[in-house]
C-alpha cells in the first residue's frame, strides 16, 4: 500500500541556509514545493521541488508576474509566509474558489530592524482580519497567542513552532572557557559598537581579561578593524569573518564564555544554547521571538543597554568560571529539552494537518 503524501506548497521570499534543514525535514512528510523569489538552491542540497517566482515592486508591496492563486490551487495545502507586504500571499484566504488549505507561518506581530518587537500596532486591525481567513496559523513563539484570541481568532487553530536551528550533537562543555563571542552580520543595528566599547571599558580595568572573537562580515567590517587598531586591541579582539561550516561553528562556540549581541537576539540564541553558551543581550533587542528563550541569570543575561553595565557583565563572567559553567549547562539542557529542531517540525506538521482536516472552503 502506498501512503499518500499531501502536496504542500511553501510560499516564501527566499531560502536561507538554515531553511534548508527545515524544508528537507518537511519533505519527509509532504510532497513539498517551495516557491520563492531568491536564489535557486542547488538540487543536490534540496530534497524538495522549487519554483522561482518573478517579483515586481510597487513601493513596499511585492506582487508577481505569476498567478499565485492558480499556482496554489494545484496543491492540497499551502504554508505561506505571513508577510503583509507580499500581497498575493496574504490575499489567498479571500478567494472563494480555493481548493487548498491555508496556513500562515511567521512572527505574528510587527518586528523589523527599525522597530522594536510588537512596537508598531498600526496594522494589527488588518493583520488579524487577514490571518483569520487562514485555516491555521503557526507562530515562532507563544507571544502572539493571547493577542490573536483577544481579537476573536479561534484558539484551536493557533500553533507554536518555536523558531530554532538543527543541532544534533550534544557537545561536552569545557569547564575553562577562553573568550567572549559575537556571531552575526556586522552592521550598526546589531549595536556591535556597544559591545566593542563595553569590552574596551572592561579591558581598561583588567588587561588580562579574556579576548573577544567576532565572527561575521558586513558593512562595518573595515571600520571595526580600524577601531581595533585605534584602541590598541588588535591582540585582544579577533575578527574572523563569516563562517557557515557547522563543525567550525561548533568548535568556536565550544570555548565561548558567552555569546554577546546587544542589538539582536535571533536564531543565534538557539545556536549558542545548543553548544552550551549563555546569551547576553538587551531587554528590547531585535527578535522574532527567540529572545524569549533566555531566562535571565539562568541560561543567559539581559541588561538595560548601558555600555557600562555590559562592561560589568563581561568582567563578572570572566572572573566567575563556575557561574559560566552552570549557565552553560543550563543553556544546553534548555535547547535539548525544549528547542530541538524536530520539535519545530512536529508543530509545523500539526498546523498543516489541522488545516487540511478543517479546511474552510469559501
Amino acid at each position: 500500500m502506498i501512503n499518500y503524501r499531501p502536496r504542500l506548497l511553501r510560499l516564501t521570499n527566499n531560502i536561507l541556509p538554515y531553511n534548508l534543514t527545515t524544508y528537507n525535514a518537511l519533505s519527509q512528510y509532504y510532497d513539498l514545493t517551495v516557491a520563492h523569489f531568491g536564489e535557486q538552491v542547488e538540487k543536490e542540497k534540496a530534497e524538495f521541488n522549487q519554483i522561482i517566482l518573478t517579483p515586481r515592486k510597487i513601493g513596499r508591496i511585492t506582487i508577481f508576474k505569476e498567478n499565485i492563486f492558480k499556482l496554489a490551487n494545484n496543491y492540497d495545502a499551502v504554508l505561506a509566509v505571513a508577510d503583509l507586504s507580499i500581497l498575493p500571499y496574504i490575499l489567498l484566504g479571500f478567494y472563494k474558489k480555493r481548493r487548498f488549505s491555508l496556513t500562515y507561518w511567521g512572527i505574528g506581530i510587527s518586528s523589523s530592524y527599525d522597530k522594536k518587537f510588537d512596537e508598531n500596532r498600526n496594522l494589527d486591525w488588518i493583520r488579524f482580519r487577514i490571518m483569520d481567513k487562514a485555516d491555521s496559523l503557526v507562530f515562532y513563539s507563544d507571544y502572539p497567542i493571547d493577542r490573536y484570541t483577544e481579537n476573536g481568532i479561534k484558539h484551536e487553530k493557533l500553533f507554536v513552532a518555536n523558531n530554532t536551528v538543527l543541532i544534533n550533537k550534544r557537545i561536552n562543555i569545557p569547564v575553562n572557557k577562553k573568550y567572549f563571542l559575537f556571531v552575526g552580520t556586522l552592521y550598526k543595528a546589531k549595536k556591535i559598537y556597544h559591545l566593542l566599547n563595553a569590552y574596551l571599558m572592561a579591558y581598561k580595568k583588567d588587561q588580562k581579561i579574556s579576548p573577544l572573537t567576532i565572527v561575521g562580515d558586513g558593512d562595518e567590517k573595515q571600520n571595526i578593524r580600524k577601531w581595533m587598531t585605534e584602541n590598541n586591541l588588535d591582540d585582544k579582539v579577533t575578527l574572523k569573518g563569516a563562517i557557515f561550516n557547522q563543525d567550525e561553528l561548533c568548535e568556536i562556540h565550544k570555548y565561548a564564555i558567552a555569546s554577546i549581541s546587544p542589538g539582536q537576539a535571533g536564531l543565534s540564541v538557539l545556536t549558542s544554547m545548543a553548544y552550551g553558551v549563555p546569551y547576553v543581550t538587551t531587554f528590547d533587542s531585535i527578535t522574532g521571538g527567540e529572545r524569549f528563550n533566555i531566562k535571565n541569570g539562568f541560561n543567559g543575561i539581559f541588561y538595560d543597554g548601558k555600555i557600562e553595565n555590559l562592561a560589568t557583565i563581561i568582567t563578572g563572567l570572566d572572573k566567575d568560571p563556575e557561574l559560566v559553567h552552570r549557565m552553560s549547562q543550563n543553556a544546553q539542557n534548555y535547547y535539548f529539552d525544549n528547542r530541538q529542531h524536530q520539535f519545530m517540525i512536529r508543530e509545523l506538521c500539526n498546523s498543516v494537518n489541522y488545516a487540511l482536516a478543517n479546511i474552510s472552503l469559501k
